[in-house]
């Protein structure tokens, strides 16, 4: 071939592609320092399943494109070494002889190497193959299928242009040395043997030169695509595999504790953003899985996690120069502006329900509940700037112990009947602390639930206590809302308090306050044991310390709590537990398990007013309707939740349709659910219940209160 124009080609793409990335690597190294480097075999495991393994990307959901792109993924990696060997034929005629010619001197004396390098190209022969097929279903899914998670782009026509012409100018290139040398069909080639004899017809001289503009055309298109990527949406191909070797490594629902002594308060710039989340936003793939189940989205709220990573990724490459060395538009060095204001509106920071959905999705693991959740901190702590309703929330958690305010003479009002035993008050000991909580201690239904799982808890003999009036608020929503002050000095009270009173495991009837003490409190040396109420009774029940006797015969289909499901993974226990209550008939939703919808609650909005698109408990209770009347009446349309056109349609049933149970383990979950049957008028035709209420109602009373054991013991067994 040629050294000189090889050389050229790869000194002037390489010069590019240098200049722009160092760009791009400024502006990470211009941001917030974190340590990613922990945990390294669990990342190195993280990394080969889900970066190399591609497992996200065949979720159940998206299955088929995502084995399509597995094809087009695959074909990279193993023509990457084919490049290789391009670039090597292009600066040698040596190499180009040795590469092409099978038959040359060369490989006669190297029969194992010969083997490995056929197996090589039938493997690069087949994922190219593959990849073209891959190419071909794109094209089409984005021209004629449509789907809604897909925003339209010209830049994804190029890029899949790119990608076939890469494979076809390969299998031209090679066709062509078949018929240089006289060759037929090879097994280690199969699609390169079908063009070179579909290229004899051309002549020796003919296919020669279309041979030689399929290498020219291959390594240009190479170099063109290696300085494209830095500039769209496939800069996913250089970093989307370090996003996901640098995924956290704690749980999904563990948001990160600023230290407030060195007046971390939050994000107020790009700048304030760590590097990690700068990558994040750098491997965006812009897939739009994250549309799929997202409450916002799916409901008109001004919010879509592709969008905010979109909005903030192109407003700094828009200011790289602003971001790294101070220097503004106008040239002069200037104070960059805050994102809320600039990059993204208020209304899109706040409309947030934390659900989890986008990073359950996202196949190169961005995490983005954390950043604007670091947003709401600088604009509530320094600021001063959130939706109005929330102050009251504040000021009730920080005075009273409680969200609603209300009087912590109170909090054990509802178990006055009950002689509860209080932590500390000389009985025991005890093995847990019932951890009541604030919608279990004020909402009068949840109060029903807390008499319910007390009544379950001495059936089975399990040893428990309450701090009754000393109890007072986990802090989780000021948190999730942006009040961190007011977080930490709760979580700090109650820590001090309960290693104080050697509590050592904690039952919870909150997701929230599940997912808080369990994995947060840890940071202010918190560590106990914490189990969530519908695992205690899950296990009482295998143990046969409760028995379930009384016939309910009602169809009932589950919610999924996201801070119980998504974020902490326990999706089996609740279904177990209500599939041994007898004459129920459990019919599941289409959105559920890792996939299910939101209340609308999580996130701090069960106390913000939504104002803009359709409610999410509305959407979410259309689907229960739905659900159980399909249930009663198979003929009714039952379209799919994840339809590429319209997803989510199950939520958009009006009909009064559909009577039974919605089972929920959540009290948040309760309320949305709750108003949403009463805004939709179904009062006589849906239920809403916790688990709980539906045990309690259900068991057969064998003991005495007053033969209930202090020492009774029971451990939560992993899901």
């Amino acid at each position: 071939m040629s050294p000189i124009i090889t050389g050229l080609l790869l000194a002037v793409a390489l010069s590019v592609f240098v200049m722009t990335m160092a760009g791009r690597a400024g502006v990470l190294l211009a941001m917030k320092g974190e340590n990613r480097l922990d945990n390294i075999p669990f990342r190195a495991m993280q990394l080969l399943r889900f970066g190399l393994g591609q497992k996200r990307m065949v979720d159940p959901e998206e299955f088929t494109p995502g084995l399509m792109h597995i094809f087009i993924y695959a074909a990279f990696m193993v023509l990457a070494v084919r490049t290789l060997m391009l670039f090597a034929m292009g600066f040698s005629t040596t190499a180009l002889e040795v590469l092409t010619n099978l038959s040359d001197p060369f490989w006669a004396g190297q029969p194992l190497l010969l083997g490995l390098y056929k197996v090589y190209l039938l493997v690069k022969d087949v994922v190219a193959t593959l990849a073209v097929l891959g190419v071909a279903y794109f094209v089409f899914f984005r021209a004629k299928v449509k789907p809604d998670r897909v925003t339209p782009s010209w830049e994804a026509y190029l890029i899949l242009g790119f990608i076939g012409a890469l494979m076809v100018t390969e299998f031209l290139f090679g066709g062509s040395h078949m018929v240089a040398q006289d060759g037929g069909f090879v097994w280690w080639e199969p699609t390169t043997s079908v063009f070179g004899l579909g290229m004899f017809a051309l002549g020796p001289t003919a296919a020669h030169v279309v041979g030689l503009a399929g290498f020219w055309i291959h390594l240009t298109i190479i170099l063109a695509f290696l300085n494209f990527l830095p500039l769209g949406k496939h800069f996913h191909i250089i970093t989307g595999l370090p996003n996901v070797f640098f995924q956290r490594t704690h749980a999904n629902g563990k948001l990160g504790t600023p230290n407030l002594e060195k007046e971390e308060f939050g994000t107020a710039t790009v700048k304030d953003l760590t590097w990690k989340q700068g990558l994040d936003l750098y491997s965006c793939t812009e897939c739009g899985r994250c549309q799929t189940h997202c409450p916002t989205y799916i409901t008109g709220k001004p919010l879509t996690h592709k969008g905010v990573n979109q909005d903030l990724k192109h407003w700094i490459w828009d200011h790289e120069r602003w971001v790294e060395e101070g220097y503004g538009p106008n040239g002069v060095k200037e104070a960059l502006p805050e994102i809320v204001g600039s990059a993204l509106k208020a209304e899109t920071v706040w409309a947030c329900t934390s659900c989890g959905w986008c990073e359950t999705a996202c196949p190169v693991f961005i995490e983005n509940i954390p950043r604007l959740i670091d947003m709401r901190r600088y604009q509530v702590q320094v600021k001063a700037e959130f939706p109005p309703e929330i102050q009251r929330v504040f000021e009730g958690i920080e005075r009273q112990g409680n969200p609603w305010g209300l009087g912590q003479d109170r909090r054990d009002e509802w178990a006055e009947d009950l002689a509860l035993p209080t932590w500390g008050d000389g009985g025991g000991p005890y093995e847990y602390l019932f951890f009541v909580g604030c919608a279990g201690s004020y909402d009068d239904k949840q109060k029903k639930v807390s008499r319910a799982l007390v009544k379950i808890l001495r059936e089975a003999g399990v040893s428990f206590a309450t701090l009754s009036k000393q109890e007072v608020c986990n802090g989780e929503s000021a948190r999730r809302m942006g009040n961190e002050y007011l977080y930490q000095t709760m979580a700090k009270t109650n820590v001090e308090t309960w290693n104080g009173l050697g509590v050592k495991a904690v039952i919870t009837q909150c997701p929230h306050c599940f997912n808080t003490i369990k994995n947060e409190y840890p940071e202010f040396g918190g560590d106990y044991r914490v189990i969530n109420h519908t695992q205690l009774i899950n296990d009482l029940l295998n143990e046969k310390r409760i028995k379930l006797s009384q016939v309910m015969n009602s169809k009932l289909t589950y919610h999924d709590p996201c801070y119980l499901g998504r974020h902490n993974g326990v999706y089996d226990a609740p279904r177990e537990v209500l599939k041994a209550i007898p004459g129920l008939e459990v019919v599941e939703m289409q959105r559920s398990k890792r996939e299910g919808f939101c209340c609308g609650a999580g996130g701090g909005r069960m106390w913000m007013e939504e104002h803009i698109g359709t409610r999410i408990n509305h959407n979410r209770i259309n689907e229960v309707a739905l659900t159980l009347q399909h249930a009663t009446d198979a003929s009714t349309p039952y379209p799919d939740a994840t339809d590429k056109k319209k997803p989510g349609q199950v939520g958009d049933y009006k009909e009064k349709g559909g009577t039974g149970v919605v089972a929920v383990a959540c009290p948040f979950c309760s309320t949305m659910l709750k108003d949403a049957v009463n805004d939709t008028g179904r009062e006589e035709n849906i239920q809403v219940k916790d688990i709980t209420e539906l045990v309690a109602d259900a068991m057969e009373i064998r003991r005495s209160p007053a033969t209930v054991s202090p020492s009774a013991t029971v451990s939560p067994k992993p899901e």
